[in-house]
């Protein structure tokens, strides 16, 4: 599926009004779903297309002070499979995927933290996908024998997932949106994976309101 597909498929999804409605209706606190401000009813969930998930990504202008970024990529071609194979499951109303990274400046570059955020057409098909993600993630991490440890993450997103081990994993959920936030290679000492992930989930608040998270 092409960019103009996509585009054409969410047309009757959700307009950018409705997304920062419901963008609006979260819970800051990380759990419940978002309803409208009157009368308690549910609101259309953030669904993103490829041009969006470009914006949303932390990118070379957003990393943060210490960090050096790239620049963000959507998959147009392969998403679907890549869906798929990262979170082994059926990846019902997949829309489109895109990651970014960030690495310190004062690294090697042996080591970064990875930004990959998925899009679907509902909250039940991001649900699905963050379900089968995280339980992957948490095989994977516990093969052989190795310790991990749940990670108490704050970001404001309506699900949360995290915890560390050799590597640090954090699985969020935000309307119809997967974020993935994950440690790649050697990262010396201790990470601000809390503010790493705050930073992420900002940037998609921002984007939701059609408000450019760089500026």
């Amino acid at each position: 599926m092409n960019e103009v597909d996509v585009l054409k498929a969410l047309r009757g999804i959700a307009a950018g009004t409705a997304m920062a409605a419901a963008l609006t209706a979260c819970g800051s606190s990380g759990g419940g779903s978002a309803t409208g401000a009157t009368g308690g009813q549910p609101t259309a969930p953030i669904v993103f297309a490829p041009d969006q998930i470009r914006t949303a990504l932390v990118s070379k202008a957003g990393a943060p002070k210490g960090w050096k970024g790239s620049e963000p990529k959507v998959d147009l071609d392969n998403g679907m499979r890549t869906c798929e194979e990262d979170t082994k499951s059926s990846c019902g109303g997949f829309v489109a995927v895109g990651w970014s990274h960030i690495s310190p400046t004062n690294g090697d570059g042996s080591g970064r933290v990875e930004f990959h955020l998925y899009s679907f057409r509902s909250s039940d098909d991001a649900k699905a996908a963050m379900k089968g993600l995280a339980a992957e993630e948490r095989r994977s991490a516990g093969a052989n024998g190795v310790e991990i440890k749940q990670l108490q993450i704050s970001a404001g997103a309506d699900e949360t997932d995290a915890f560390t081990g050799q590597r640090t994993r954090i699985m969020m959920r935000v309307g119809g949106l997967v974020v993935f936030v994950k440690s790649q290679g050697s990262l010396s000492g201790e990470q601000p994976y809390g503010d790493l992930a705050k930073l992420q989930i900002g940037r998609i608040k921002k984007t939701a309101e059609r408000k450019n998270p760089d500026a």
